[in-house]
């Protein structure tokens, strides 16, 4: 770790992962950056002294998992840490901080324990919310085998046995709402008639006007809405004087393709809001059409392109010819970029690719994988580079070693 440790210790501190949600845990890749190093006690001793005021977020996820690892190692001082910070709380509040670290270090002994601790609260108040065996344990140990033993010690601890009744009465309630199996075909359609039932087009028009309807609503029901409803969503985009509204309506052909290409919608792609702008482009985008290339190669070509328009890259996901990706790319290149201006225009940009699947876009994928904060985009655009044959040896020796194990993976892990 020769000129980066400081690097590396910053990293355990404040995780990294630009969306944790789907790119998941690196504790266990951290941890092995200065497992049995020199570095080690550097470490070892701002990690627990964070652990000490960690708070419910990633950073403290990865702070008490990486505590974990080190007990679990033999570190006796991160082990007594990560105890006195799990105890050390209420147990009254929705969550216990800390719980799967500590269950996958001690195993059972602290799953008894905190679901003594839990069933104290519950039984103080038996509308308290309390986690579940799923979330104290984290999967680390079989629920069944956890769940056997909680029922054995129950018969002597009323703690305990209300804690499982708990359990047992969320089981049954689970189990009562279970469907029959079915195919996901049969899923996808029932979800799809459930949505357009609950939410006719009278409730969408309704719901643009509100400040708290969120872009999923519209993207669900551009999802499952028919022609006619979609002709009327453009009916009244016509008449609709308030960007806001026009933005979330607009929305609605992310995930659904225009009836035909609707004049109004093309207008609206230049429009002086940048939220109507880029969602009409967007719903322009998912058009094959030559006046869409044509947009695309004006927007594109202008010299104040720029991540605030990363949207305007997808016009080629539909209506890409063989060429076009010198000028994608050299709109990309023009970019001095990073963070979410580079994932913006990265994730567009990956979105072509995997449209368009062309090893003339190779270029555009090695961009990404240069300049992209996302474990997510870089492993597809990896993908897309091996399946086209012209993945560089460097960034194949770079993904044996990346934070994403999905990548490792991909490339084979590293000896």
């Amino acid at each position: 770790m020769d000129d980066v440790e400081d690097l590396v210790l910053a990293a355990c501190i404040e995780d990294q992962c630009y969306d944790r949600q789907c790119e998941g845990n690196r504790a266990e890749w951290m941890y092995s950056l200065f497992k049995g190093t020199p570095a080690y006690p550097r470490f070892a001793g701002p990690i627990l002294t964070a652990l000490a005021s960690s708070v419910d977020d990633y950073d403290g996820d990865q702070l008490r998992e990486l505590a974990s690892l080190m007990g679990r190692d033999g570190d006796l001082e991160a082990a007594c840490a990560l105890r006195s910070f799990v105890w050390a709380q209420s147990f009254s509040a929705d969550t216990v901080l800390g719980a799967a670290a500590l269950c996958a270090l001690d195993g059972m002994p602290a799953v008894l324990e905190m679901a003594r601790r839990l069933g104290e609260v519950v039984q103080q108040d038996p509308d308290a919310w309390v986690d579940t065996v799923d979330r104290l344990t984290g999967y680390a140990l079989p629920f069944d085998a956890v769940f056997a033993e909680l029922k054995r010690v129950a018969a002597g601890d009323e703690a305990v046995a209300a804690y499982v009744a708990r359990e047992d009465a969320r089981i049954a309630s689970d189990a009562a709402h279970d469907r029959p199996p079915e195919s996901q075909a049969a899923r996808t359609k029932r979800r799809g008639e459930e949505f357009m039932k609950q939410n006719p087009c009278d409730a969408i028009l309704a719901a643009a006007t509100r400040e708290s309807a969120g872009r999923g609503y519209f993207l669900l029901f551009g999802r499952w809405a028919g022609e006619e409803d979609l002709i009327r969503i453009l009916d009244h985009l016509r008449v609709e004087p308030d960007p806001k509204v026009a933005t979330k309506l607009l929305w609605i052909f992310r995930r659904a393709t225009l009836p035909y290409l609707d004049e109004h919608v093309w207008e609206l792609a230049s429009h002086s809001d940048i939220g109507v702008r880029n969602a009409a482009v967007m719903a322009l985008s998912n058009l094959s059409h030559p006046r869409v290339r044509a947009l695309g190669h004006a927007r594109l070509g202008d010299p104040k392109f720029s991540s605030a328009f990363s949207e305007e890259i997808e016009l080629f996901k539909n209506s890409f010819q063989p060429g076009d990706e010198t000028l994608i790319l050299a709109a990309l290149e023009r970019q001095s970029v990073d963070g979410d201006e580079a994932h913006a225009l990265g994730s567009r940009a990956i979105d072509v690719c995997i449209s368009v699947r062309s090893p003339a876009l190779a270029g555009v994928a090695l961009w990404v994988c240069r300049t992209n904060p996302c474990s997510v985009c870089r492993r597809q655009a990896v993908e897309l580079l091996q399946e086209w044959d012209c993945l560089p040896a460097h960034i194949a020796d770079e993904c044996r070693y990346d934070a994403s194990e999905e990548l490792r993976a991909l490339i084979g892990q590293a000896p």
